[in-house]
């Protein structure tokens, strides 16, 4: 459940998008809502602010408030949310500095992947028309606490939208066999599946990811665990009143799989967990998350 959202304000494009998109989340949860700009107070935040709590109101938000902070954008960002306890951060993927989104270290990057709560960066390409509203939201999930987690928000906003699930499991080989276990129920498994994931047949994959050495569980038993993976997560969005999940089974590399998928599926939103299995892969080449948040095509949602 979201109950307190915070938006930052600066002005910029992606910012009153970002606006936009947490002024309707906070009208349909009746959460309440914090617009915060960080500058001085002889500069134009004070305005900013004025016109962005008048905008709010006008989509419909009841519970709204204004903070004005002095230091840097991220840190104080951060300190906010943790202080006001806020289960979501709304903010542009970019703001009025022209490279802010682009680098590491910009406001964007590190909120997003140091927020305490779950965030959200909204993102247009530039051929894209401006947001309106969430229509279709892309959730991958590995079947980790974190994706489930991930799963659940999703949903939830979806049915306040009205809009579109679709949830996306990729069979790659990264996760050890210990960790595979514990994203399914094994006693729905097929004693072929079971037998791949016995710890006795692979000891040396049981706790280790398996990035570096040969696959070791076939395509087949990948598959399965999947599609049960998949049939829970369509259960939970059903449960929140999404109509028709729809599901997609992948064989490659996750995160160019997600940005691929979202392009096709035409996603307003990918909404993923902070972690997945994890292990060497996300080391070696950057976690999924990363990846995926800089080169999605749309917003994107790390749920924490």
């Amino acid at each position: 459940m979201i109950q307190k959202i915070i938006t930052p304000i600066d002005g910029s494009k992606h910012a009153q998008m970002a606006l936009k998109l947490s002024a309707d989340l906070a009208a349909m949860f009746d959460a309440q809502l914090l617009l915060l700009h960080v500058g001085s107070a002889d500069e134009a935040g004070p305005e900013l602010l004025q016109n962005a709590l008048e905008r709010a109101k006008k989509f419909g938000v009841r519970q709204v408030e204004t903070g004005l902070e002095a230091g840097d954008p991220a840190d104080r960002i951060l300190a906010r949310a943790l202080d006001e306890a806020a289960d979501l951060i709304v903010m542009g993927s970019r703001g009025v500095g022209a490279l802010d989104g682009l680098v590491m270290g910009s406001v964007s990057h590190k909120v997003f992947h140091l927020a305490p709560c779950s965030c959200i960066t909204v993102n247009l390409e530039a051929e894209a028309p401006e947001l309106e509203g969430v229509k279709t939201i892309l959730v991958p999930t590995d079947g980790s606490r974190e994706a489930d987690r991930a799963v659940e928000l999703a949903s939830e906003v979806a049915g306040k939208y009205g809009a579109d699930i679709v949830l996306f499991y990729s069979m790659w080989r990264g996760p050890s066999l210990e960790q595979l276990r514990s994203t399914v129920d094994v006693k729905q498994l097929s004693k072929s599946t079971w037998a791949e994931l016995d710890p006795k047949r692979h000891p040396i994959a049981e706790h280790t990811s398996n990035a570096l050495i040969a696959p070791v569980v076939p395509q087949d038993a990948l598959k399965e665990i999947g599609e049960q993976v998949l049939e829970r997560g369509r259960q939970t969005a059903l449960a929140k009143g999404v109509e028709n999940p729809k599901v997609i089974l992948h064989d490659g590399e996750p995160a160019r799989s997600i940005i691929s998928t979202a392009r096709r599926e035409k996603a307003d939103l990918i909404a993923m967990g902070s972690r997945g299995l994890g292990g060497v892969a996300e080391l070696l080449g950057g976690s999924v998350s990363y990846k995926v948040s800089h080169s999605a095509p749309c917003s994107c949602m790390i749920v924490r």
